[in-house]
């Protein structure tokens, strides 16, 4: 034997080692895995929902609000770029505009939001207009053309084309798939699967517990989009309101808006009772803002907030506040849950920055320092803490709701820990289809066909071993070798086995017995020449390669088409069917060399029995 049959040997053993051990966690209730294996081979082959049954929620991605967003994004973002380039801010002060400053920039430019994908930016100087260049929008906003008024030389129209808007409704699936499936995955519920549909996403949760339905379409659906926004109390924007609708009210408070301003009275509106929410919502959805400002609502705090308040009851208040800004979830590096000493032990949810996003922050609350902070998540206020000081190091801390009883907190501060953690949904999912399904294939037609592809299996491999005797039984090892490796496979990546793919694994055995066959026959000829049986084996596996990968490799090139433009069950048939090729050939061709070689070369045997 040469030192080339003892590598191949070593590969040979080494593969199976390998294959077992993955497998082996996916086998473990029939053969227990040791906890080692356990710690090191984490996969598993999950049933499929067509077999065991689930969850299958569908949801519609919003990319029409995704591109309103960026829209509104690149709007408030364009007038403080504006301001550097017509020196009326510094590049500093751009994150956070005085105010004073910011109405100087406002009587020279204002920016205007047109429909869905467009901005109107008006110069009240023709010579402020040269600032608009292509070369700017093309630095700094890079999805907007450029249009000019013909009337009016110091106007102009910026807009979106209809491509970029294809790329970027497509960029907003594949960010929600991704998203959906770190909170899938967070979860702990790996055997889930998140496919895209066009502008849906379907997820399908096989063998969900039903008790854990709203907690998982909860989690999937919600957006989590944190942001940390200024409170403007200095403009008691509330205290001009009046004919205020029944069960909306007036109050003040004496809060602090700044340095210069450390105690003003500042109103906000309070709504009480089961419909509260509601009421407050629709009554300030109708108001007018300026285009800067924005009114968002919370929950009221226990203590002061709630005096007068009957014991449970439900209210809700405003927050008067900047529309926009650059500190958001997309800046979190990380999150968890700890617990707040000076509120009892509470839980409360911790973040982390990145790197520009701490600065961000940092410069935020330098800016701002004496003024209140909202931090809004989902267009709700959870807390309006005072900023004291510029915060550096980059990290800040979520106060949850009053409201809840500790086991309550917990479970919100986990559950908002995994969606902030997996990322937030730029583009917002409303749901489609959601429901509980059965198994479509039934528990006695599981069993019935695992029975009868068991029997199919046996007969193949008794028919190779009579037929084909010592090289029968070889390519029966071969077959099993085979499942093995495809099942590997499955467990390493923790594939879900469903209808399609069994499909695959028993076109995969057929492929496999079909290379050995081409080989035996091979082999078979050159016996008749009268060559020894090592030269033959040689012979035949050299002659029968090309017939073997031939045919393989057009199968596989079906395989790649079908995983190209396939959707669902047919992209996963393709994907089981080229591992299933893979694996065929690794065992037709390698492996059977090694055991035939092994025959023929270590057991000196006279005459190779192949039928």
């Amino acid at each position: 034997m040469d030192r080339a049959w003892y590598f191949r040997f070593s590969v040979f053993v080494g593969a199976i080692a390998l294959g077992w051990l993955s497998l082996w966690p996916s086998i473990d209730r029939w053969v227990p895995a040791p906890d080692i294996v356990k710690e090191y081979f984490t996969g598993r082959i999950s049933p499929g929902l067509d077999i065991k049954g689930g969850l299958r929620l569908m949801y519609e991605v919003d990319t029409d609000r995704y591109i309103t967003t960026q829209r509104d994004r690149a709007a408030h973002r364009l007038l403080r770029l504006l301001g550097v380039e017509l020196g009326v801010l510094t590049e500093d002060e751009a994150d956070a505009p005085p105010a004073d400053k910011l109405a100087a920039l406002r009587e020279r430019v204002t920016v205007e939001k047109l429909g869905e994908q467009a901005i109107r930016v008006t110069f009240s100087n023709e010579e402020d207009a040269d600032k608009l260049t292509r070369s700017f929008l093309r630095r700094n906003f890079p999805n907007f053309n450029r249009q000019a008024d013909s009337g009016a030389p110091n106007r102009f129209r910026l807009y979106i084309p209809e491509e970029r808007v294809l790329k970027m409704q497509d960029k907003a699936v594949k960010q929600a798939v991704r998203t959906v499936g770190n909170r899938i995955d967070n979860l702990g519920l790996r055997e889930a699967s998140v496919t895209p549909q066009d502008t849906d996403i379907v997820v399908e949760v096989p063998g969900a517990d039903p008790a854990q339905f709203d907690r998982i379409r909860g989690i999937i659906s919600r957006t989590a989009q944190l942001e940390f926004r200024v409170l403007d109390d200095a403009q008691d924007y509330v205290a001009t309101l009046s004919d205020l609708p029944e069960g909306i009210t007036k109050q003040a408070e004496t809060v602090s808006a700044g340095t210069s301003n450390p105690s003003v009275t500042t109103h906000y509106l309070v709504a009480r009772g089961e419909d509260a929410l509601t009421r407050l919502s629709s009554y300030i959805a109708d108001l007018s803002l300026p285009d800067d400002r924005a009114i968002l609502i919370g929950a009221l705090q226990q203590g002061r907030e709630q005096a007068g308040a009957a014991q449970g009851e439900t209210a809700y208040r405003s927050y008067f506040m900047l529309a926009t800004t650059d500190v958001t979830g997309r800046h979190i590096e990380d999150a968890s849950v700890s617990f707040d000493q000076q509120q009892g032990g509470r839980p409360v949810v911790s973040i982390r920055f990145k790197s520009d996003g701490a600065e961000l922050f940092r410069q935020m609350t330098g800016a701002n320092v004496k003024k209140r902070m909202a931090i809004v998540l989902d267009d709700r206020v959870e807390s309006a803490p005072v900023i004291q000081t510029e915060i550096g190091g980059g990290r800040a801390q979520i106060t949850l709701g009053s409201y809840q009883d500790y086991n309550q907190l917990m479970q919100e501060a986990n559950d908002l820990v995994i969606v902030l953690k997996a990322g937030a949904l730029d583009a917002p999912l409303s749901p489609a289809n959601e429901q509980m399904i059965g198994p479509t294939l039934g528990a006695d037609s599981v069993r019935q066909g695992a029975e009868g592809a068991l029997v199919g299996v046996l007969l193949v491999l008794v028919f190779m071993a009579l037929y084909y005797q010592v090289a029968g039984v070889v390519a029966d090892l071969m077959v099993v070798l085979n499942l093995l490796f495809l099942l590997a496979i499955m467990a390493a990546f923790e594939a879900t086995l469903t209808l399609p793919g069994i499909a695959a694994i028993a076109l995969t055995v057929g492929m496999a017995v079909d290379a050995n066959v081409l080989i035996t026959e091979r082999i078979r000829e050159e016996l008749r020449l009268g060559k020894s049986p090592r030269s033959a084996v040689d012979q035949g596996f050299g002659r029968a390669f090309s017939s073997v990968f031939d045919s393989q490799l057009t199968t596989f090139i079906a395989g790649v088409v079908l995983a190209q433009y396939g959707t669902g069950p047919i992209k996963g048939f393709a994907v089981m069917l080229m591992i299933g090729i893979v694996t065929s050939l690794f065992t037709g061709v390698f492996c059977s060399k090694v055991v035939l070689d092994w025959i023929v070369r270590g057991l000196r045997v006279d005459r190779l029995r192949v039928g």
